[in-house]
């Protein structure tokens, strides 16, 4: 391809990525800039006009070992990078080369004292290819760095509020107390070498059109199980990432939901009673998820959403412990944050949309427990909001998901919401789904949505069967 065709290519996709709607999350990310491998902090902003990415002319040439001299009567820049000289002018769009005009698409300028010329100019100037990552906001002249770490390096998980008295142990359910409340809770592992991280990098791979986020949540002992007994799933969980972002792909995303997790333990994140994390604790999930993603606004403060408070719940733990009564003695609220939006939703068998089973709810002032976020487990559910922003959404889940999934309807104007257990031959929920296929490439050529999250917690990630059916959608 001509490189003038293909900078301007890059530089216009570069554009639109930077088109994104403000809101504080989005406005804290500047456009980064790289020369040969290492990053330039700039001396002022880099910023777009016309389609081009403005940079500061002297940082890049220092970074080359470039020389640059200006002329003040002139406003005429002279750069060397041997054995090429150039010639940049304020005002003008054009830069010489070789004694020849080369259109720049935007004149070179002034922002405060520091020259600003377009960087597809000086990539063209010194012969290096241009190219940029839209997700981070990052421009490469020369070699390109992958920016996509993994974000669990470094977590820190709180030990302030950890209920450090054993009370019982009845169907794999440990009970302890602070000696106010007891708190039940799941001892269980992550495995990393489960195969699970494959199946999220082979899911991936088969959307390269979509930008793929995987969530994988820690359980309640994180946080709350004494400190000697608990099972590390942090450690788990970044190993689990390590292994994904190994294949090196770039729309896969990690996202680290237990450091907030972590710094909002003192706040009821998850149930004393049942399983799964509170639709708090997924509002908290969400956010870092919208920090993660970039492209979408974050969420508003939750003092301003209708909220519903439902005391006496008593949920899964109780069933689970065999009806050890410990688990009775501190029922939880169920706290209900209604969506923000107007929404229809729908529940159906197939991934076609053709057997419609019933009108689902994400949330509803008569729900009495956790199933009833998004009218609990069903195949699939489609819900289309009056957002008018033209995103799309799709949730691979478990019943941790379900939380979760409320969240996004304040953000995407249809989001789509697939139990990973009901396809493929599964049979959870005996709606008799198993009998359909469901292929993340062909839902996406049938749907076109722009984000796929993968969320699942510990249990998924590691039973084999789960894990089977997670990666049969590839």
């Amino acid at each position: 391809m001509n490189i003038k065709k293909y900078i301007s290519i890059i530089i216009s996709a570069l554009l639109l990525s930077c088109a994104f709607a403000a809101g504080a999350e989005a406005a804290e990310k500047d456009i980064r800039l790289f020369a040969k491998g290492e990053e330039i902090i700039p001396p002022v902003p880099i910023y777009t006009d016309n389609g081009e990415v403005m940079v500061p002319l002297r940082a890049v040439c220092d970074a080359f070992g470039a020389s640059c001299s200006w002329e003040e009567e002139t406003e005429k820049i002279t750069v060397t990078f041997e054995p090429i000289t150039v010639f940049f002018q304020i005002g003008s769009n054009q830069m010489i080369k070789y004694g020849e005009p080369v259109e720049m698409g935007t004149a070179a300028c002034y922002s405060g004292d520091y020259t600003m010329v377009p960087a597809s100019a000086i990539a063209n100037a010194f012969g290096y290819p241009l190219s940029q990552n839209e997700h981070y906001r990052a421009v490469f002249i020369g070699d390109t760095v992958n920016l996509n770490v993994n974000p669990m390096y470094g977590t820190v998980v709180t030990d302030d509020y950890r209920y450090n008295t054993f009370l019982s142990n009845t169907g794999g359910i440990s009970i302890f107390t602070n000696g106010t409340d007891n708190f039940s809770m799941e001892l269980v592992s992550v495995n990393p070498n489960s195969g699970y991280a494959e199946a999220i990098a082979d899911i991936a791979a088969g959307v390269p059109e979509a930008d793929v986020y995987s969530i994988v949540a820690p359980t309640a002992q994180e946080f709350y199980a004494p400190n000697n007994i608990r099972t590390n799933q942090t450690a788990g969980i970044t190993a689990l990432y390590d292994k994904m972002l190994a294949r090196g792909l770039p729309n896969l995303y990690t996202v680290n939901v237990v450091q907030t997790l972590s710094d909002h333990a003192a706040e009821k994140n998850y149930f004393f009673t049942d399983h799964h994390w509170t639709q708090l604790g997924a509002y908290y999930a969400y956010l870092e998820y919208a920090r993660e993603n970039g492209h979408i606004d974050g969420l508003a403060p939750l003092s301003e959403y209708e909220t519903i408070n439902k005391y006496g719940y008593v949920g899964s733990m109780f069933g689970f412990s065999e009806h050890n009564p410990l688990v009775q003695k501190s029922p939880d609220m169920l706290q209900i944050f209604m969506p923000k939006t107007e929404y229809h939703g729908a529940a159906y068998c197939d991934p076609y949309m053709n057997s419609y089973m019933y009108d689902v709810s994400a949330a509803s002032s008569n729900m009495t427990t956790y199933s009833g976020f998004i009218s609990g487990d069903n195949p699939l559910e489609v819900y289309k909001t009056n957002i008018g922003n033209g995103r799309k959404l799709c949730i691979i889940k478990e019943s941790f998901g379900n939380a979760f999934a409320v969240w996004a309807l304040n953000n995407y104007e249809e989001v789509y919401i697939v139990d990973c257990r009901m396809f493929n031959g599964g049979t959870y929920g005996g709606f008799g789904s198993g009998q359909y296929s469901f292929k993340i490439k062909d839902f996406y050529d049938l749907v076109k949505f722009d984000d796929l999250v993968i969320l699942n917690y510990p249990v998924s990630v590691t039973e084999p069967d789960i894990v089977a059916k997670i990666r049969s959608m590839a």
